[in-house]
């Protein structure tokens, strides 16, 4: 919005807007270049201000949602005993839905930490094939529930190159969660690497309902919901593809959707490839990637 104001195609008309407006509120009315100004700016520290608050909150939120997952944390090691079976379903039920509050606080803290420029990649030199192919294996116990087949595809069997681990294992677990949650029982999902001297391209593809040519418009907007069911399995906050979208960029690359109705939905992550001057090639922790996995799937299986 800000952009177009400045725009000198269109600065004319909202100067004067009144004067083309048949409504009569605004009749007669305009607007100096210096009072356009000074409302864009107020607007501007508004929105720095909400943005500065949300985050602030969500931060308290995720500490004492830590606390919970701690002590849910200490009944599972068995450090703590609970045998009442009714008494651990209930416990099962905390733990699934403060991890759902956890995914759903990090999504909130990260894509506020984008739109304000204070996130930070942590890039190293890492065989993205491997990796990739790596959490595509801890994925498939989840996608075995429905009978859904993870088929993983790539055109070369090794890919050296700088990247943020965390937020590339971030990137295709969500679509990789998205495919299966649209996904029906005995379908099969694509993950296919394309990979060339200058770039990755990351393919997801389902067989899954695919998405109308009016949502996919909108689907890479920060809170939009495919699903507008709250009781859906599908139904969630509509931040994750647009944080996919911002971890994306944050790279350097871009992420487009391919989609029929009634064939499926294919996204396609384009990375290019770069190399930072470490000569060290880091492998990621497996247990970090099973937390990040429990808390990416929360909203499907525990």
């Amino acid at each position: 919005m800000i952009e177009e104001i400045f725009n000198k195609d269109n600065y004319s008309d909202y100067l004067n807007m009144g004067k083309c407006s048949n409504d009569h509120r605004y009749a007669q009315k305009t607007f100096s270049y210096s009072e356009l100004n000074n409302t864009i700016e107020t607007l501007k520290e508004k929105n720095l201000s909400q943005e500065e608050f949300l985050l602030n909150i969500t931060h308290d939120l995720r500490a004492h949602l830590s606390i919970i997952l701690s002590v849910m944390q200490c009944i599972d090691c068995g450090n703590a005993k609970v045998a009442d079976e009714k008494a651990r379903e209930y416990l099962k039920m905390i733990k699934r839905n403060s991890l759902k509050m956890l995914k759903l606080i990090n999504n909130l803290i990260d894509t506020t930490k984008f739109q304000n420029n204070y996130y930070e990649l942590n890039k190293t030199n890492i065989d993205i094939v491997s990796m990739i192919e790596g959490t595509i294996n801890c994925i498939d116990k989840y996608a075995i529930q429905k009978n859904i087949h993870l088929i993983f595809d790539t055109n070369k069997e090794d890919c050296i190159m700088a990247v943020d681990p965390e937020v590339i294992d971030r990137i295709i677990m969500n679509l990789i969660s998205n495919a299966i949650k649209f996904s029906c029982k005995d379908k099969n999902i694509y993950i296919n690497l394309l990979i060339n001297s200058e770039e990755v391209k990351i393919s997801v593809k389902d067989e899954g309902p695919g998405i109308s040519e009016d949502d996919k418009a909108k689907i890479f907007n920060r809170f939009y919901q495919v699903t507008k069911r709250k009781d859906s399995e599908q139904a969630g906050s509509g931040i994750g593809l647009d944080l996919v979208n911002y971890l994306t960029k944050a790279h350097g690359g871009s992420v487009i959707l391919n989609s029929e109705c009634g064939v499926g939905s294919e996204f396609i992550v384009t990375l290019p490839i770069t190399k930072t001057n470490e000569k060290e090639i880091i492998s990621q922790s497996q247990s970090s990637k099973i937390e990040m996995l429990e808390i990416e799937f929360s909203d499907i299986y525990l």
